[in-house]
């Protein structure tokens, strides 16, 4: 119990900030996404975009909240999560680091291009932000992923995480539609 309290208390510590910002408005709500610095796995040709990058599993228990961490950071057009974009993208399970989807796979390797509002809540949020040129690497807790049912299953089930690394290649119109869990993207 003695290791309990002080952890406890950094946590009690943590919620206690102000909720107004210097100047008397209203702070800025908290970002769906946390600095993910030795939270999400190890990435293989994380910087080169003319290759496929390969993703490792993740250890331990998988963080519970959506993380993103900019490998390359672009410098073209600002996504959104309702911006139709064409993008290279892997996704692979956080348990075992298995590929469940690419675009770089077979002989073609093409890009794929959809409306962000038409895929999992947590992939329209891991891209919202990023810039064209850029390749991010995007970690999807199972409520911002396939739901309670899972995806693909067996291959993707209720409670797995799923990481991405993507890159944007394209920021085309703003869709209209809206982000859910029964996306036929990713």
């Amino acid at each position: 119990m003695a290791v309990l309290a002080p952890t406890l208390f950094v946590a009690v510590l943590a919620g206690c900030s102000a909720s107004t910002a210097p100047d008397g408005t209203a702070a800025a709500p908290a970002p769906t996404s946390r600095p993910a610095d030795g939270l999400l796995p190890a990435v293989t040709n994380a910087t080169d975009l003319k290759a496929a990058p390969t993703i490792a599993n993740g250890h331990g228990r998988a963080p519970t909240g959506l993380l993103t961490r900019d490998l390359v950071t672009g410098s073209g057009a600002r996504a959104t999560s309702t911006s139709t974009v064409t993008i290279h993208y892997t996704g692979v399970l956080w348990r075992n680091g298995k590929v469940f989807d690419s675009t770089w796979s077979g002989s073609g390797a093409e890009a794929a291009t959809f409306p962000l509002s038409g895929t999992i809540t947590g992939f329209g949020r891991g891209i919202d932000g990023m810039k064209v040129g850029g390749r991010r690497e995007i970690l999807i807790p199972p409520a911002l992923g396939y739901g309670p049912d899972g995806g693909q299953p067996p291959t993707i089930l209720a409670d797995d995480t799923l990481v991405f690394v993507v890159d944007l290649l394209k920021v085309g119109a703003e869709s209209t539609g809206t982000t859910g869990a029964g996306g036929t993207q990713p």
